[in-house]
């Protein structure tokens, strides 16, 4: 560690060079930045998994608001990842030409989005807190009505977590700036620290241990605030221990490290497709959860536990992804585009391996993995039937997830936005809901859909990636 924190600004595998690279040492370039981000992006998460699973041994009552809330939080967690991922090409391409005094001006401004982001949720995670009575727990609604018992409970978990919203979103301004330059294991080891700090808080609030009272769900949302504060005081000092940082941070006045209004507005134009693209991707996934519940209580919970599985996947594989924009984006400030081809190629060698090891694991694994979250066999026999559209859809999600993030990495996001309501919202959803409901497939149908929509989406975003890199190529 100590280590990771003398050499933070050099820790990165590798250097952008015009020469060719083979393929070899990009491999080995993706692997070692990609490792830590699986683990970062796990951790992102993570949180909320461990919340949900300890208050499970609490209360009934205490796990259905969880789970509740957290269906809601990870709309959060995952519109202001994508804000916050904007940074990562524009530090990494400054970084890669070597220009450090851009590289701490796009840092400053990404502190300034991110914490505005992080206000803006804030303020409307707190309009649905007084309406959430109202929103969610309205008997009128066939679509809406959840348990009133479980109402307060809810009110006082989605409170705290409002509270660690902008520590959150500063968290990860700190974190993508050390990823754009290319040292992706110093966030790594913050956010496991922070996760475990998470678990032993959660079993002394949770659960009354170490002389606390037993605060139920409550607990479990202080446990969440004080990591949550904790892991940003840890990577706001790492951050200042670099080069980059630490020598210009008292220079901020002058006017060529002071992040303009131009460099604020590139961020959110980088940003706000990404974040739509995560929003619309998991808002699929929730729709096609309310086409479960139609279906009745059992296919609600295999829609959910296969859900869960697939977000794992799906956090897994974004590690490798962001590894490819990061060594593209230092490749694009040297406009070294023949290694940025290689570098997209490499990536989805590597994630199509990944992938395939991932789903043959699931494939042989499915009956224990399926009884860590349930023993109803009516809910594991219809988790088998939605497993082949799970199997399909995962080659799908990896080219996706690839080609979103080679366009990340050359800069050029918009398309994003519009490819993810077309392939997710127009094709998959209807397709989803006509399967299902008019062919008569039921419970399978529901999921027949989703790769279908993800695999035109990959499709659409590795033909941007291929055009858009060719214009590059041409100029």
């Amino acid at each position: 560690m100590k280590h990771l924190l003398r050499h933070t600004d050099t820790g990165q595998p590798f250097s952008a060079t015009t020469e060719k690279m083979s393929y070899r040492e990009l491999t080995k370039t993706i692997l070692l930045l990609g490792t830590p981000l699986i683990v970062g992006e796990l951790g992102a998460i993570a949180q909320q998994f461990a919340d949900t699973m300890m208050v499970g041994h609490y209360g009934t009552n205490e796990l259905a608001a969880a789970g509740f809330v957290n269906s809601i939080f990870y709309f959060v967690i995952f519109l202001t990842l994508g804000m916050s991922y904007a940074s990562t090409p524009l530090i990494g391409s400054a970084f890669g030409k070597k220009d450090n005094d851009s590289v701490f001006r796009i840092f400053a401004g990404s502190i300034i989005v991110n914490l505005l982001v992080g206000m803006f949720f804030v303020i409307l995670l707190l309009l649905v807190y007084f309406n959430l009575e109202t929103l969610f727990f309205n008997s009128d609604s066939d679509l809406f009505h959840q348990p009133y018992e479980i109402l307060d409970l809810s009110k006082s978990y989605l409170l705290i977590l409002t509270i660690s919203v902008p520590f959150m979103t500063m968290f990860y301004a700190c974190k993508q700036y050390l990823d754009g330059i290319g040292n992706t294991q110093v966030s790594m080891w913050v956010m496991l620290f922070a996760n475990i700090l998470n678990i032993v808080l959660n079993w002394c609030l949770i659960f009354g241990h170490c002389g606390f009272e037993p605060m139920g769900l409550l607990g479990a949302g202080l446990s969440t605030l004080i990591s949550r504060v904790a892991q940003l005081l840890i990577i706001m000092f790492v951050v200042y221990r670099t080069d980059t940082v630490r020598t210009r941070i008292n220079n901020l006045l002058k006017s060529h490290l002071r992040p303009t209004t131009e460099d604020l507005r590139e961020l959110f134009r980088l940003g706000i497709p990404i974040s739509i693209q995560l929003g619309l991707e998991i808002g699929a996934f929730n729709v096609c959860g309310i086409f479960m519940g139609w279906l009745g209580t059992l296919p609600l919970a295999a829609h959910q536990t296969m859900y869960t599985i697939s977000t794992l996947c799906f956090q897994i594989l974004y590690g490798i992804g962001a590894a490819g924009t990061i060594i593209i984006s230092h490749f694009y400030g040297v406009k070294a585009w023949d290694n940025i081809k290689r570098t997209a190629n490499t990536t989805f060698i590597v994630a199509l391996i990944l992938v395939t090891i991932q789903t043959i694991g699931i494939l042989v694994f499915i009956k224990p993995l399926s009884a860590c979250f349930t023993n109803d066999t009516g809910v594991i026999e219809l988790m088998y039937l939605i497993l082949p559209s799970f199997v399909i859809y995962q080659f799908g999600d990896c080219t996706q997830i690839v080609y979103a993030n080679a366009l990340r990495g050359i800069e050029d996001t918009k398309p994003l936005a519009y490819i993810a309501v077309f392939a997710y919202i127009l094709v998959c959803l209807p397709l989803s809901y006509l399967i299902a409901f008019k062919f008569g497939f039921g419970v399978s149908g529901v999921w027949m859909g989703i790769p279908i929509g993800l695999s035109l989406a990959g499709l659409l975003f590795f033909t941007r990636f291929r055009r858009k890199l060719k214009v590059l190529m041409s100029k």
